[in-house]
């Protein structure tokens, strides 16, 4: 492979890209076999690309199949084993040309080259085979089988206005014109708008993920001001419980967990504060590009803000082996600390920028134009940080602002309790919800040890010869990919730069708003969590072996909107989500329909909202919340359903049933151990925090079944809910049906289901009624 340009080329190459976009824009397998034909692009700067796109896999610097190398000019000239390749001037006594129109060239395999190719070809040669770029970088362009930097989500945004549709009457917000112009030309319409009771059950699961109550439901399908549909997603973004929802998807993709993992797994006491900390930061609507900053270097950035020092627990979260670090050799600590950094580059990097960088540990990437160097430069830029110890939250020039704020919060605590006199009983759960997360803020802002990382002075970083710490190589200096258009790999650094400046850079260069993939990444991700599918479905992968989106234009209208909003504050995760769920494209009805379905089976135009299964924490604090049970306090360590084992210095965790008031916080709170996992989440696919999980599996499994029917859990909320309905339905069994209706599914049973459940209570009770509309599909789907 030759060497990549020098970073002050990096300006012109991407200007070179944009020359022949005609033929970049064009997907892999297709840009292979159209001809070259963008009008601005000079014929060698056409040539390099075909030449980059069919040869250059075998025919490089570093590969040289049957000798020969087309990267550069000279290369070329001097030819391979069978003799110079080219004949400048002269096509036909080009062995180039000869083996290509013999069919011989690009292997069978490989799609062959138009006519149109064939003629740009010989004309270059014609004309004395110039190089446009030389040496011909093949990470430059994509191919069949690799991206180059022309991939589509290393491209600057593309921002456009939303296109015209002829059915303008559907339109709710701009988001609208681009799904309906996709669904117009395939000839499909979109499904009517969702009932009332839906879409409030709908948004009350995806912006909170609980039930909303039979009194909000009411109110809301009895609401006749035009807007009620608006002050609804307002009032559940601003609900405390917002940044619960929204936490427990980062926590999937971070690896949060709250023990060590590996053989002695030890628990991490402080380790919920950085759970608070993003609950914190989604109900404050902190801006996304500090959500990045203060996780990679929050610390640095602002050691005096305790919340920002506990964002840093970031680097922290992943598996540590303790037993290597302590009782190993040499050999095995160095290993072990390889396999930490290439897992903490990795979640990094598919976090943020939706790149699988660690896989360049051993070699350049396979699928992506990214150098084994470039991962060392950005693992150079983590490799101060070390696991293994808890620190104060709080510097000394840092606690007289926090006890500013902490009494700030007093007395906006006082003023509530004001507030909370005469109230009704729905103001008064807001505002015991909104006391709830002031006590949660003023917990971080006291202080106290958090599980963050220790940074210490690397020493020279190396680059490792297939990624083997005994074969080390050369010295490299923080620095970032030259793969993203629009943003220099140079940081500045040398190769001795401090630690706490390595990770500042880092965190800038992912933070930056000239970055195409931080916001692209993340808009997709929200779009998921209220579709299903991301628009991209592979949600921390845009590289080649991801997905390509359903509709570019809109991902990177939303990405647009996230970074230069033109109204509101750059950044604000809310101001999407308010965009999507208000959108007519969410507010579709998810019944299918025969006649879409057959032209679109997979939904990717978006034709009907689809139904999603409740995850299983969701499940779970559903059955909590209608038996009357939840607790929903906000923060502070977590419940935990297990037992400690020590044996030497191993711990071992031995779950239980964990039922009773004791347990009854919402499951994000639960103490989250790498092995301690619980039989009821597991059976609902909840993820192994060991590793990233950008979408969760939603299977059908005859365990669910039988966990779902006889689970503890399960039987003793049922009886509570029992409990509940006997309490708040007195009158006797119909109107305990019709109330179990109402808490549960939100509606009121026909006359059929009133009759069968009457009949069931008779012979089986309350209880056992409960567990059969537990496990209903119109308990456990989201419509």
């Amino acid at each position: 492979m030759p060497p990549r340009p020098p970073s002050g080329v990096i300006v012109s190459r991407c200007e070179f890209v944009l020359i022949a976009i005609a033929l970049v824009a064009l997907p892999a397998s297709t840009a292979a076999d159209e001809p070259p034909a963008a009008k601005a692009a000079s014929p060698d700067s056409l040539a390099a690309i075909v030449l980059a796109r069919n040869c250059l896999e075998c025919h490089n610097a570093s590969d040289r199949k049957g000798g020969l190398n087309l990267a550069s000019r000279a290369a070329a000239l001097s030819g391979g084993d069978s003799g110079p390749a080219l004949k400048p001037g002269d096509p036909a006594g080009s062995l180039l040309v000869e083996r290509i129109l013999a069919g011989e060239m690009p292997p069978k395999e490989r799609t062959k080259l138009t006519d149109a190719n064939h003629d740009l070809l010989r004309d270059w040669i014609k004309r004395g085979a110039k190089w446009d770029v030389d040496p011909i970088d093949p990470f430059m362009y994509t191919t069949e089988r690799r991206a180059g930097c022309d991939w589509w989500s290393l491209q600057p945004l593309r921002p456009s206005e939303p296109p015209p549709v002829k059915d303008s009457a559907w339109l709710k917000n701009a988001i609208d014109n681009f799904i309906l112009q996709r669904l117009e030309r395939a000839d499909l319409r979109p499904s009517p708008e969702a009932d009332r009771r839906t879409l409030i059950r709908r948004l009350s699961f995806d912006l909170l993920g609980l039930p909303p109550t039979p009194e909000y439901v009411d109110a809301f399908v009895n609401d006749r001001e035009p807007r009620a549909y608006e002050r609804l997603v307002d009032r559940l973004l601003d609900s405390p419980h917002y940044g619960e929802r929204w936490a427990r998807h980062w926590f999937d993709i971070v690896r949060y967990a709250e023990s060590q993992g590996f053989e002695r797994n030890k628990l991490r006491p402080s380790a919920w504060k950085y759970r608070d900390f993003v609950v914190e930061a989604a109900n404050s609507d902190l801006p996304y590009d500090d959500f990045i900053r203060w996780q990679i270097a929050g610390d640095v950035l602002r050691p005096d803000d305790p919340l920002a020092v506990i964002a840093s627990g970031f680097l922290a979260l992943g598996p540590y082996d303790l037993t290597a670090y302590n009782n190993g050799t040499a050999d095995m600590r160095a290993f072990a600390r390889e396999e930490e950094l290439e897992g903490l580059v990795g979640t990094v990097c598919q976090t943020f920028l939706g790149l699988t960088v660690n896989c360049s540990r051993c070699h350049d990437h396979k699928f992506d134009p990214i150098t084994q160097k470039e991962y060392y430069q950005i693992s150079a830029a983590l490799g101060g940080t070390y696991q293994g110890a808890e620190r104060e939250s709080l510097t000394e020039p840092g606690r007289s602002a926090a006890e500013s704020r902490v009494a700030a919060i007093s007395a906006e605590q006082s003023a509530l309790a004001e507030q909370e006199k005469g109230a009704t009983p729905q103001q008064a759960r807001e505002i015991a919800s909104r006391r709830s997360r002031l006590e949660c803020v003023s917990r971080l802002l006291n202080g106290g040890p958090a599980h963050v990382t220790v940074p210490r002075q690397p020493e020279a970083w190396r680059v490792m010869s297939r990624g083997d710490y005994r074969q080390p190589g050369e010295v490299v200096s923080p620095r970032g990919m030259a793969c993203v258009a629009g943003l220099s790999p140079e940081w500045g650094l040398a190769e001795n730069s401090p630690e706490a400046d390595r990770r500042k850079a880092l965190a800038e260069w992912i933070a930056c708003s000239t970055n195409p993939l931080a916001p692209r990444v993340i808009v997709n991700r929200l779009w998921a969590d209220h579709f299903g599918e991301g628009l991209v479905r592979t949600r921390s992968d845009f590289g080649f072996q991801g997905g390509q989106p359903s509709h570019p234009e809109l991902l990177d209208w939303l990405a647009g909107q996230l970074v230069h909003p033109g109204e509101g504050r750059a950044g604000s995760l809310k101001r999407i989500q308010r965009l999507i769920v208000t959108s007519a494209a969410y507010r579709q009805s998810s019944r299918a329909v025969a006649a879409s379905a057959k032209i679109d089976a997979d939904n990717r135009l978006i034709w009907r909202r689809p139904k999603q299964r409740l995850d299983a924490e969701t499940f779970r604090d559903a059955i909590l919340a209608v038996s009357g049970d939840l607790d929903l306090r906000l923060g502070g360590p977590g419940y935990r359903d297990f037992k400690v084992s020590s044996m030497g210095d191993n711990e071992t965790y031995s779950v239980f049933d964990a039922v009773g008031p004791e347990f009854n916080r919402r499951s994000l709170y639960r103490t989250c151990v790498r092995s301690g996992t619980s039989p009821l989440l597991d059976a609902l696919d909840c993820p192994d925090p060991n590793v990233a999980t950008p979408r969760r599996s939603a299977t059908t499994t005859p365990l669910q079944a039988l966990t779902l029917l006889n689970d503890v859990f399960i039987e003793h909320y049922a009886a509570r809910f029992a409990e509940r309905l006997e309490r708040e339905a007195p009158a006797g069994r119909s109107a305990q049906i019709r109330r179990a209706f109402a808490l549960a599914l939100m509606r009121a049973p026909s006359d059929e289901e009133a009759s069968s459940g009457e009949k069931f209570v008779a012979e089986h009770g309350l209880a056992q009624y409960g567990v059969v509309l537990f496990n209903t599909n119109e308990f456990m789907f989201i419509e």
